[in-house]
């Protein structure tokens, strides 16, 4: 009885080892396989930050890096080959070229490799499906590849011949919902369909080859922007030297017959050259307004050059602001009344002087008055005030004319900008008018009043602090 006891607890004893030395078989396999794709995650994981560190850390061209990416897959997988097609960072059509070399190739094939494309006009690159195997059996054969990419038989050929390919995966490369590229795999063997782990590390790998692509495209496009703005930038640059090498030479070749001309009125009005009648005297007077005026504009093209080549100069002197307005207003009366504009001006008495450039300073003030006249409707009123404001001086031109949109007012005093009611009103204006008086003023320490409201009017002036541009001030600087 005692040994059939000891038989049956012996009997179960080695059922149990049995049961635990399968139950540690089984883990021990579960173990072994999941180190293998633990080991597979890790190689990976590797790889992708090997290709991360290629796109951060590659100063090289686009070819340079996909042929390292395509070197490191290659040693990571042991795939027969790996091939990168990428878009040209300057090309519209979809159409891939093979930008990366592959180990082992003769020099031609390479050469000729680099130059193939894949054209994006047919069915696979266009449709959604995003990867396809081929197996290069007697029924598949190279012009099956070439339907597939429309790509040139003969280096296909070629590479086949040179690589002992069975099978080439084909996957595309997408980043921001755009194809930027194909991948193509070849492996040694017919492969009846991809295996789930290979699929899966291919279409892991392809995007981030297809973000390193694009970063790379992007890259490359910007410094193609960026070149390209700097030859418009230059081109620019030497149109606008031009432009004001002809600007002061024209001015300067204007400006002796134009004196002359406006001589030769001043004489007629003076009754140098006999009695004027009343008539006469008008019709000279606006001869004289609108030569006067082109003498302005003249400077203005002048001192535009000046600012350009630095020999913009201010030349200051005691001034009295009030008798020069008094005296530029005085030759706009007749232009006003004929606009059927009321201009008025209370000259006030005891002004007192002020170091500034007088002629530069006339300029200023003839603009501002002129273009009041130019910019307010018949029957407008026009108001020029000189004010003596205790610690500064003012002079303002008011009008009840067209105003300055407000969303043209920040460009206004830009060189050759003018609004666009202003263009309507008066199509041959230059522009340069309010640049140069901003200009003028600013450079003798002043500050340019400036308030308008389309539709209702502007207000046009300067001021300038008395105690720095006092003579005594000038004079006895502390």
């Amino acid at each position: 009885m005692a040994d059939q006891l000891s038989s049956s607890k012996k009997s179960v004893f080695t059922t149990k080892r049995k049961r635990l030395e399968q139950d540690l078989e089984h883990i021990t396999q579960e173990m072994y396989k999941r180190n293998l794709e633990l080991a597979e995650i890790n190689k990976m994981l590797s790889l992708l930050r090997a290709i991360d560190g290629l796109v951060l850390e590659s100063q090289d061209s686009l070819q340079v890096l996909c042929s390292d990416i395509c070197k490191a897959i290659v040693e990571s997988k042991e795939y027969l080959f790996v091939s990168i097609f990428t878009k040209s960072p300057h090309h519209d059509k979809v159409d891939f070229a093979a930008l990366n070399s592959i180990a082992g190739l003769p020099d031609q094939l390479r050469s000729d490799l680099s130059r193939m494309f894949v054209e994006g006009d047919n069915s696979w690159l266009a449709g959604g499906q995003t990867s396809t195997l081929l197996n290069l059996t007697p029924t598949i054969t190279i012009k099956h590849i070439n339907q597939l990419l429309n790509t040139d038989n003969f280096v296909i050929e070629e590479l086949v011949k040179a690589i002992p390919a069975k099978s080439i995966y084909f996957v595309k490369l997408s980043a921001r919902k755009r194809l930027v590229g194909v991948m193509a795999i070849g492996f040694s063997e017919s492969l009846g369909e991809l295996g789930a782990k290979d699929k899966a590390f291919m279409d892991r790998v392809s995007e981030a080859i297809g973000i390193a692509v694009d970063n790379k495209l992007l890259l490359l496009e910007n410094e193609h922007v960026l070149r390209a703005l700097k030859h418009s930038n230059e081109k620019l640059k030497a149109l606008d030297e031009a432009k004001d090498e002809f600007i002061s030479m024209a001015s300067h070749q204007l400006r002796t017959p134009l004196t002359s001309m406006k001589g030769y009125v001043s004489m007629v009005l003076e009754g140098d050259a006999g009695k004027v009648s009343s008539m006469q005297r008008r019709l000279l007077d606006q001869a004289f307004v609108s030569s006067q005026r082109m003498v302005y504009l003249i400077a203005d093209l002048l001192n535009v050059s000046r600012l350009r080549t630095g020999k913009f100069i201010i030349e200051t002197k005691p001034t009295n602001l009030a008798k020069i307005v008094e005296e530029e207003i005085s030759q706009l009366y007749e232009t006003a009344k004929g606009r059927n504009l009321e201009l008025t001006f209370n000259k006030p008495k005891n002004f007192p002087d002020l170091m500034l450039d007088e002629t530069k300073i006339r300029q200023v003030v003839m603009n501002f008055t002129d273009n009041a006249i130019y910019y307010t409707p018949s029957g407008g009123h026009i108001k020029v005030i000189v004010e003596d404001k205790g610690e500064s001086v003012e002079m303002r031109v008011e009008d009840d004319g067209l105003g300055v949109p407000k969303a043209e007012q920040h460009h206004l005093f830009s060189k050759f900008y003018r609004a666009g009611n202003a263009k309507k009103a008066r199509p041959d204006g230059t522009g340069l008018g309010l640049f140069m008086a901003k200009k003028v003023v600013v450079a003798q320490g002043g500050n340019i009043i400036f308030h308008s409201q389309e539709g209702k009017g502007s207000i046009f002036g300067f001021s300038f602090a008395k105690t720095k541009l006092s003579p005594e001030a000038v004079e006895s600087p502390k």
